[in-house]
């Protein structure tokens, strides 16, 4: 999980940087939407910790797809996004625009996004629905996906 919030947190983000600069597009700095920026991402690096003690308590498992959850979690955050990992993952994104003002990060988080849900779509939500039964087809109807 280290590797892939390396990835989506700073490697992505550095070539989406490399060409904002090539490509001479804008640059946004203001100090306020940087110390935004800043709070954004330790409130959401803060939830993800959060998340990951919910998967391994109340989930029995974690959200690493090797080791996954043996239970729906539906407690904390998960009573109002299906998808809160996901949030934050986007939310430090945001983040990353604030701070730095490079506006192609406004790209990156949008195409992070779109995969994230045709993912989750195509992919996570069936495999749940055939591991987790009943108690997550009931979780669909009540939950949202996203807020």
């Amino acid at each position: 999980m280290v590797v892939l919030g390396a990835i989506i947190w700073v490697i992505f983000p550095l070539i989406f940087v490399s060409l904002n600069r090539y490509f001479n597009l804008p640059v946004i700095i203001f100090l306020p939407l940087q110390i935004l920026g800043g709070l954004l991402i330790n409130v959401a690096l803060a939830t993800v910790a959060y998340l990951f003690f919910l998967f391994r308590i109340h989930g029995k498992g974690t959200p690493i797809p090797t080791q996954p959850t043996k239970k729906v979690i539906s407690v904390g955050l998960y009573r109002y996004s299906r998808n809160p990992m996901y949030l934050c993952h986007l939310v430090i994104i945001l983040g990353e625009f604030l701070i730095s003002g490079q506006t192609i990060l406004l790209v990156y988080l949008v195409l992070l996004w779109l995969g994230i849900n045709q993912m989750i779509i195509w992919w996570e939500e069936p495999d749940l629905k055939k591991r987790l039964g009943k108690p997550y087809l009931e979780y669909l109807q009540k939950v949202p996906r996203w807020l």
